[in-house]
C-alpha cells in the first residue's frame, strides 16, 4: 500500500473556492475585491489559498505571493510586500519594475529590497511612508493593466503594524483595478486584544471584502483525505475512529495516519505533531531543531553555519525529514516546515540552555555575514536572536541598531518595540549609554518621535513626559524646547487645550537664532494665526525665515513661505498668498520634496476653490497630478463620509500615516513636522474639487460647500481656505 504524507487529491472547498471564483470575477470586472479566509491551525487555509492560486494563474492572472513572518513579539516590518517585490524582481527584473513607476520613484522602494539600489535619501518622514504606500499601490495598479492580479498573502495574524496598515490601504485604495487580495489568518489566535481585529472589523466594513470562515473536514472528507494519503479505499471503523480522533483538522489527520496503525493516540496536541519526528533518525532531530530555532523558513547556508556541519552531512542529515515531509525545499535554496505547528512543535522540543545556545550561535553567525539572511532582514533577525538568547548585553544594542533601520523603512510602530526593549534592557546594562552611544533620555527622545509619526499620541506623550523629567531646562534648554513642541503638537492633534503654552514656554527657552528657534516659531506662528493671531503669527513666522535664510535650510524657508501664504489667506490677500505658495512650489521642484510641492498646490487648489473658481482648481490639481510629486504621495486616500470625515480631519492634525480614530474607523492621516496636516495631496484635492463643480454646475442654485458652509461656520464667521487645508486650527478650537 502506498503511503502519502499529503494527499495529492484536493479534498472538499467546494463552496469557498466558488467564494473565491466570484470574488475573482468581481475584480476581473475592474471592481477590486478581498476575500479574508480565516480557520483554526492546521485546517488547509495555505492549501486552499495554493489551489485558488493555480487555478487563477491557469485562467490568466498573475499570481504574487507573499507571508507574514513570526518574530518573537514584533513581526518582520513589511515582510509580504518585501516577498512579493522579490518575486516580481525574479520574474521581471528590477528594471522592469522600476520603469512602471514615475521616475526615479523605485528609489524608495529599496527600502524594501536593495535591487532598487540606493534609497532616497529623503527625510521627510511626513510624506515618505505615504509614498511608500502609493508606490506599492501604483505599481499593482499597472500590473493590472497587463492582466489581473491575485495578491496572496499568508498569515496577517503575524503581521507588523507597518503590514497592517499597508493591507487597510490598498484594501481602502485599490478601487478600480483588476486586483483580487486573498488573505489568510488563523482565527483560534485571535484574542481580544489580538492588534489584528480592530482591522478584520474595518476591512468588514469595506465595500468588496468577503470573509470566508473555513470549517473543519465532515467525516466524508476525511475518508477523502485518507484515500487520497494511504492510496486505497480506508475502512470505516478507521475512518471513523481517526475523524473521531482528529476533530476534522487535515493536518492531524496527516499526522494521525503517519503514527501508523500501532501508535496509540497521543495525550497531547504536541505529541500527535511531534511523533512524526521522533521516528526519524536521532542526527535529523537534532539538526531539526536547530533548524526550529532559525524560524518556519531558514536557508542552507545559515543552517550549515550553525549547525557547524559540512554540507554534505548536513544533506544526508535532512534527507530523512524532507522524505518524511517533515520539511520541504524551498525557493533560494532554504528548507521550511511543512507547517508553522511543526516548526513550533520542534522548537518546545530545545532544553533552556539549548534554546540559548541556539539562538546566540544565529545571532552571532547573521552578524558575521549578513547576506545569509534576505537583504534587510538582518538587524530584525540579529535582534530576536539575541533577545531569544536572553544575552542583555547583546539584545540591547542589536535592539538599538534594528529600532534605527525600522525607522529608515518608516516602520514606526516596530521602531517603538525595539525602543521599549531597550528601556526595559536599560537598567540590565551597567554601560548601556555607552554602548549604544547615547543616553537613556534620547532613547525616549526617539521612542516618543517614533509613537507620534505613528499615531500613537498616548505614548507620545508618555515618552515626552518621561524625557522631560530627566531634563534641567537650565543646562539642555534646547532639548527641552523640542520636546515642549512635541507635547504641543501632540496636543494639537488630541484636540486638547494648552498647546500653545507649551509653544511659548519653548519660545522662551531659546532666545537666541539658531534651528531650534526656528522650529519653536514655526510651529509658534503657525497655531497663533489659526487662533486668530494673523499679525503676531506672522511676525514669529517672517522672523522663524529670516533664520532659515541665514542657516541656509531651503526646505524649510518653503515651508515658512507656505505658512506666511496661511496668513495672508486668512486675510483675504489671495494675489500674495498664490505668490507665496508659487515660490514654496518653485522651491520643492528644486530641491525634489514632493511633501512640499503636494502642500503648495493643494492650498493653491483650495484658495481658488473658496472664491469659486472650481474650474480653475480642477485644472491646477490636473496639472498637480502630474508633477514630481503627485504620483508620490497622497494625504488622504481613504474616503471620508459627510457624518465623519470631515470631523475627523478637523479634530486632528494629522497627514500621511493610517491610524485609528476614537470612534474606531481607520484613516489614512500622520502627524506633520508642523502639527498641522500641511501634507494635502493634489489628487485628493482634485478629486473633491471635481466633485464640488459638478453639484455646481448641474444644479440650478449654488449649494455652499460643506468646508466653507459647515465647518466654517463653528467658529462663528466665515474664512478664506487656510493654507493647511483647513486642519492647522485644531489649536484655536
Amino acid at each position: 500500500m502506498t503511503r502519502r504524507a499529503v494527499s495529492p487529491v484536493f479534498v472538499g472547498r467546494g463552496t469557498e473556492l466558488e467564494t473565491l471564483g466570484e470574488a475573482y470575477d468581481q475584480a476581473r470586472k475592474q471592481a477590486t475585491a478581498a476575500v479574508l479566509v480565516g480557520g483554526e491551525a492546521g485546517v488547509g487555509k495555505t492549501r486552499l489559498a495554493g489551489r485558488f492560486a493555480e487555478q487563477a494563474s491557469q485562467d490568466g492572472a498573475h499570481v504574487l505571493v507573499g507571508g507574514c513572518v513570526e518574530l518573537s513579539a514584533e513581526g518582520l516590518a513589511y515582510a509580504p510586500f518585501t516577498a512579493v517585490l522579490r518575486q516580481l524582481v525574479r520574474e521581471c527584473g528590477a528594471p522592469e519594475i522600476a520603469a512602471l513607476l514615475p521616475d526615479g520613484a523605485a528609489r524608495d522602494l529599496a527600502r524594501l529590497l536593495p535591487e532598487f539600489g540606493e534609497p532616497s535619501g529623503d527625510g521627510e518622514t511626513e510624506s515618505a511612508r505615504a509614498r511608500l504606500f502609493e508606490l506599492i499601490l501604483a505599481l499593482l495598479e499597472r500590473l493590472a493593466e497587463r492582466r489581473p492580479v491575485v495578491l496572496v498573502i499568508e498569515d496577517i495574524h503575524w503581521a507588523d503594524r507597518s503590514s497592517r496598515d499597508l493591507i487597510a490601504f490598498l484594501s481602502r485604495n485599490l478601487r478600480s483595478a483588476p486586483v483580487l487580495m486573498v488573505m489568510t489568518y488563523r482565527s483560534d489566535e485571535l484574542h481580544r486584544t489580538h492588534p489584528l481585529r480592530p482591522v478584520l472589523a474595518e476591512l468588514g466594513r469595506v465595500d468588496g471584502v468577503v470573509r470566508v470562515d473555513l470549517p473543519r473536514f465532515t467525516q466524508g472528507e476525511v475518508a477523502a483525505q485518507m484515500a487520497g494519503i494511504l492510496g486505497v479505499t480506508p475502512e470505516f471503523a478507521k475512518v471513523d475512529r481517526v475523524f473521531d480522533r482528529s476533530g476534522g483538522i487535515p493536518l492531524f489527520v496527516e499526522a494521525l495516519l503517519d503514527c501508523g496503525d500501532d501508535c496509540s493516540f497521543p495525550d497531547s496536541l504536541h505529541d500527535l505533531i511531534i511523533g512524526s519526528v521522533e521516528r526519524l533518525p536521532e542526527e535529523t532531530q537534532r539538526v531539526l531543531r536547530i533548524a526550529a530555532a532559525g524560524g518556519v523558513r531558514v536557508g542552507h547556508d545559515l543552517l550549515a553555519a550553525v549547525s557547524g556541519v559540512s554540507d554534505v552531512d548536513l544533506e544526508n542529515a535532512l534527507r530523512p525529514a524532507i522524505a518524511a515531509n517533515v520539511l520541504q525545499v524551498a525557493e533560494g535554496g532554504a528548507y521550511a516546515f511543512r507547517h508553522a505547528l511543526i516548526r513550533e512543535a520542534v522548537h518546545d522540543e530545545l532544553l533552556p540552555g539549548e534554546h540559548a545556545r541556539m539562538h546566540a550561535r544565529y545571532a552571532e553567525e547573521i552578524d558575521r555575514d549578513r547576506a545569509l539572511v534576505p537583504p534587510g532582514r538582518a538587524a530584525i533577525e540579529i535582534a530576536h536572536h539575541w533577545y531569544s538568547a536572553r544575552d542583555d548585553l547583546w539584545a540591547l544594542i542589536s535592539a538599538w541598531e534594528a529600532a534605527g533601520k525600522a525607522a529608515k523603512s518608516f516602520a514606526y510602530t516596530e521602531q517603538i518595540q525595539l525602543l521599549e526593549r531597550v528601556l526595559t534592557l536599560w537598567d540590565k546594562v551597567p554601560d548601556a549609554a555607552e554602548r549604544i552611544g547615547h543616553d537613556h533620555c534620547t532613547v525616549l527622545e526617539r521612542a516618543s518621535e517614533a509613537a507620534f509619526l505613528s499615531g500613537e499620541m498616548e505614548q507620545s506623550q508618555k515618552y515626552v513626559r518621561g524625557a522631560l523629567a530627566e531634563l534641567d531646562e537650565r543646562t539642555s534648554p534646547e532639548r527641552v524646547a523640542e520636546l515642549l513642541v512635541r507635547m504641543s503638537n501632540v496636543k494639537a492633534h488630541k484636540g486638547k487645550p494648552g498647546s500653545l503654552e507649551y509653544l511659548w514656554h519653548a519660545e522662551r527657552l531659546v532666545p537666541q537664532p539658531g534651528d531650534v528657534r526656528a522650529l519653536v516659531l514655526t510651529r509658534l506662528g503657525q497655531g497663533l494665526m489659526c487662533a486668530d493671531g494673523v499679525a503676531e503669527g506672522t511676525a514669529l513666522t517672517e522672523e522663524a525665515l529670516r533664520i532659515a535664510r541665514e542657516m541656509g535650510d531651503e526646505v524649510q524657508e518653503a515651508d515658512l513661505l507656505i505658512n506666511l501664504a496661511l496668513g495672508r489667506s486668512i486675510n483675504g490677500d489671495l494675489e500674495t498668498t498664490f505668490a507665496l505658495n508659487d515660490q514654496a512650489l518653485a522651491m520643492g521642484t528644486r530641491l525634489n520634496s514632493p511633501r512640499i510641492i503636494l502642500r503648495a498646490l493643494a492650498n493653491n487648489v483650495d484658495a481658488l476653490d473658496n472664491l469659486g473658481r472650481s474650474e480653475e482648481a480642477v485644472a491646477l490639481a490636473l496639472e498637480g497630478r502630474s508633477s514630481p510629486g503627485g504620483t508620490a504621495g497622497s494625504a488622504t486616500r481613504a474616503p471620508s463620509s459627510p457624518t465623519t470625515g470631515r470631523r475627523r480631519w478637523s479634530r486632528s492634525a494629522g497627514g500621511t500615516r493610517p491610524s485609528r480614530s476614537s470612534n474606531g474607523p481607520w484613516r489614512w492621516d500622520r502627524p506633520c513636522a508642523t502639527g498641522g496636516t500641511c501634507c494635502g495631496s493634489a489628487r485628493t484635492s482634485r478629486s473633491r474639487v471635481a466633485r464640488r463643480t459638478w453639484r455646481r454646475t448641474s444644479s440650478p442654485r449654488s449649494a455652499p460647500s460643506p468646508r466653507t458652509g459647515t465647518s466654517r461656520r463653528r467658529s462663528g464667521r466665515t474664512t478664506p481656505a487656510c493654507a493647511s487645508r483647513g486642519t492647522c486650527c485644531a489649536a484655536s478650537r
